[in-house]
């Protein structure tokens, strides 16, 4: 009777067991969000399909950190992770094919993480997912943000699912009504264009530029030192670097630094000149 009664409880205790790591296993946010309690625990929802992908809910410009030059628009799927950043971090893999499983972190450096009842857990993030990529001033990739709302993943790269086998469809999220977590503050929107196009690139010593203020802005001269002459362009603003789209080809000018010039400012006149 007594091993009896024993066995009947350790089997009761072990069908408990079970089911609560089965409800342990994942966790749903307000928003319909998900995370899993370890990343093998995701990528094997993402890999056997089952994975609900992580949607933003939320909406905010690009901002770029100290270092970063420019952000390009691209598909997750679209990006390489460099080199270095898969050797220090160990992955498996440089590349986006089959999406990633991110740590949850929450806000920091004035942006969003995922909300909180996802910190701490490993969020799926589909391989179409939109992303700010931000770029070095080599057109090196340091950063990726959610392009929606610029929040930031766990690290600078999130961690790629090594694409064995290929990730089910993205999920569309269609939804009728958007919510805001009560911590967001509206602001008013000023709308912009979308996208800025890249004309031409020039190199020019930082000697050689000279800005002056007009109405329409800052206007900077830059003098071409083996031809003698003088170019006049716009200097962009933040904004306008900030939503630039590098998705074609442009000429490069690189202007010459002579050394054989001297700039000097006339005492007569004001005027910047140049002696020979």
């Amino acid at each position: 009777m007594r091993l009896n009664i024993l066995t009947a409880a350790l089997v009761t205790s072990g069908l408990a067991m079970f089911a609560s790591s089965a409800n342990a296993a994942m966790v749903t946010d307000g928003h319909g969000n998900v995370g899993y309690d370890s990343y093998d625990e995701c990528v094997a929802a993402v890999k056997n399909g089952s994975a609900k992908f992580y949607t933003p809910y939320t909406y905010q410009n690009p901002k770029r950190r100290s270092g970063e030059a420019s952000v390009k628009k691209m598909r997750l799927s679209e990006v390489m992770i460099p080199q270095n950043v898969v050797d220090s971090n160990r992955l498996r893999t440089a590349n986006y094919e089959a999406g990633a499983c991110d740590l949850g972190v929450g806000q920091s450096d004035g942006r969003y993480g995922v909300s909180g009842a996802l910190v701490g857990k490993y969020v799926p993030i589909a391989p179409d997912m939109p992303v700010n990529v931000y770029m070095n001033k080599n057109g090196d990739p340091v950063r990726l943000s959610m392009q929606q709302c610029d929040n930031h993943f766990g690290d600078k790269f999130p961690t790629p699912v090594v694409s064995e086998a290929k990730a089910p469809e993205a999920q569309l999220a269609i939804a009728e009504q958007r919510t805001v977590e009560p911590v967001i503050i509206e602001t008013k929107r000023v709308i912009r264009p979308a996208k800025y196009s890249v004309k031409e690139v020039i190199y020019v010593p930082e000697d050689q530029i000279k800005r002056i203020n007009t109405a329409a802005g800052t206007t900077i001269a830059i003098e071409d030192g083996a031809e003698r002459t003088v170019i006049l362009g716009q200097e962009a603003d933040a904004n306008v670097i900030d939503n630039i789209e590098i998705n074609q080809t442009f000429p490069v000018t690189r202007v010459p630094n002579n050394d054989n010039h001297q700039r000097i400012i006339d005492p007569n006149t004001g005027k910047y000149v140049i002696v020979e």
